[in-house]
C-alpha cells in the first residue's frame, strides 16, 4: 500500500528582510523569544546549520528535528527525529522577497501518517510559527 503524504502549507508577509527573518531562523537559541518553544538548543551545544538536531521543549513536549536543508537567506529544511506520534515529518522554510519590500515567508510541512490530534497540532504550529517569525523580523530591532 502506499502511503499518502499529507501537507500543510502556510505563508506570512513580513516587512522585514530576508536577511531579518534569516537571522530569526539561523540562531535556535532565539527561537524561544520568537515562537511557541520555552526552549531551544542544538543537540551537544554544536552550530545550528546542515546536520543539527536541535530540541525543542515546551511542556509537555519534547521534540527533535534535524537539519536537511540549510541556505543563508533562501531555506532550512528539517525532518522529526523523534518526540512526536508522526511518520515521514519533514518541512522547509522558504524565504523569498515580497512586490512590498519585505519578506515572504513559506513554511511547507508534509507527512505519512499521524493520529488526529497529533495531525491537528502540526497544522497549528506551522501556522503559528510562520506567522510568529514573519511578525517578528517585521518588528523593530530589540522588540521581537
Amino acid at each position: 500500500m502506499i502511503a499518502t503524504v499529507r501537507v500543510i502549507e502556510a505563508t506570512a508577509d513580513s516587512s522585514g528582510s530576508r536577511e531579518a527573518v534569516w537571522v530569526l531562523l539561523a540562531d535556535a537559541s532565539k527561537w524561544a523569544q520568537w515562537g511557541a518553544w520555552s526552549n531551544v538548543e542544538v543537540e551537544g551545544g554544536g552550530q545550528h546549520g546542515p546536520g543539527a538536531v536541535r530540541v525543542l521543549r515546551r511542556t509537555p513536549f519534547r521534540v527533535r528535528e534535524r537539519v536537511t536543508d540549510w541556505v543563508p537567506g533562501e531555506r532550512m529544511g528539517y525532518e522529526l527525529v523523534d518526540g512526536m506520534r508522526v511518520q515521514g515529518y519533514s518541512a522547509l522554510v522558504t524565504l523569498e522577497d515580497s512586490g512590498q519590500g519585505g519578506t515572504r515567508v513559506r513554511w511547507r510541512s508534509s507527512y505519512e501518517r499521524a493520529d488526529p490530534l497529533t495531525a491537528l497540532l502540526l497544522r497549528l504550529a506551522v501556522w503559528d510559527a510562520c506567522r510568529r517569525v514573519a511578525k517578528a523580523a517585521s518588528a523593530p530591532a530589540g522588540s521581537a
